[in-house]
């Protein structure tokens, strides 16, 4: 279950009045293609870092060897955006944590479960926030705020600016809704890629209870899939109050129900044990607890109307 936060000073975490942002492994494939779409966005990308590369200059963004390097040289960083193997992300995010940044959004796949538990923790102990691992990125648009691939190289066409919050375990996903509230005359306040790896970094409940301090955030839109316990912590802070704006939930993979337990699905989180994690069951008591469930994908800017 989430832990007990400072909730206005999370939100200041996850939407900075004034965001400054570095890359770790900026000299990477990945970063190369999302900077210039961050900086073109809005994004105020003031450093990179890469061991071994420092001095070189990518996009118009300076590397630096190490975290401290860049913060001496360029100024305070306030959030991180990780494009670091798997393997480098635990390094990394220590290396950060260490420098006193605030947030990080890792967006490797397939980090090793040990060195995510080991992540969290640490995160945990100096007060940052993490997204990911296995983070697409996320967006605000009333800030000019991207980080990560998140709506490719033009996001205009999917994010929007307004009032709906969109968090998905899912990268895809993510911009399938965001296009969806476009269509339907609607607009983002924040999205998030939370990944859909075993260990989150922030699950769903944590970022609903953090985006209640969001007075841009009128309601909100969760996707889901088998497997893990983040929708039962959602319905049980629903239940507790501790989310009170109004929640929209569509979960997807009920056809796994036919095919063995135990056995993972796409993201390594979307795991079906036996008696655990079933979509029926977690659509059921996401409606009990007073979420709104989506049957279908269309239904969803139907349910926001009867609550906006």
């Amino acid at each position: 279950m989430h832990i007990e936060r400072n909730m206005p000073a999370e939100i200041k975490k996850l939407i900075p009045d004034n965001p400054r942002v570095l890359i770790q492994g900026a000299t990477g494939k990945e970063a190369l293609r999302a900077i210039p779409a961050m900086r073109s966005y809005g994004t105020t990308v003031v450093a990179g870092v890469t061991p071994g590369k420092g001095g070189q200059t990518v996009e118009g963004v300076p590397v630096f060897n190490t975290v401290r390097e860049a913060i001496a040289s360029e100024g305070s960083v306030n959030m991180v955006v990780q494009f670091v193997p798997p393997i480098r992300a635990l390094t990394a995010t220590e290396e950060s944590l260490e420098a006193g940044i605030p947030f990080i959004l890792i967006g490797a796949e397939k980090v090793p479960v040990h060195d995510a538990l080991r992540m969290v923790k640490m995160a945990r102990a100096k007060g940052a926030l993490l997204i990911g691992p296995s983070s697409v990125g996320m967006i605000v648009p009333r800030k000019g705020l991207k980080l990560g691939m998140i709506g490719g190289d033009t996001p205009t066409r999917t994010f929007s600016e307004g009032s709906i919050a969109v968090l998905s375990k899912s990268g895809g996903m993510t911009s399938e809704i965001a296009h969806l509230l476009k269509k339907s005359g609607l607009g983002v306040s924040f999205a998030a890629g939370l990944g859909g790896e075993r260990i989150p970094g922030t699950d769903l409940a944590d970022a609903l209870i953090i985006l209640e301090e969001d007075p841009s955030t009128e309601a909100s839109i969760i996707f889901g899939e088998l497997g893990g316990v983040a929708e039962e912590h959602v319905a049980r802070a629903v239940k507790e109050g501790a989310i009170k704006k109004p929640v929209v939930s569509f979960t997807v993979g009920e056809f796994v129900s036919l095919l063995p337990h135990a056995m993972p699905f796409g993201h390594t989180g979307a795991m079906l044990e036996r008696g655990k994690g079933g979509v029926k069951e977690k659509r059921a008591l996401l409606k009990e607890a007073g979420v709104l469930v989506a049957e279908k994908f269309d239904d969803i800017p139907k349910l926001l109307a009867g609550v906006l």
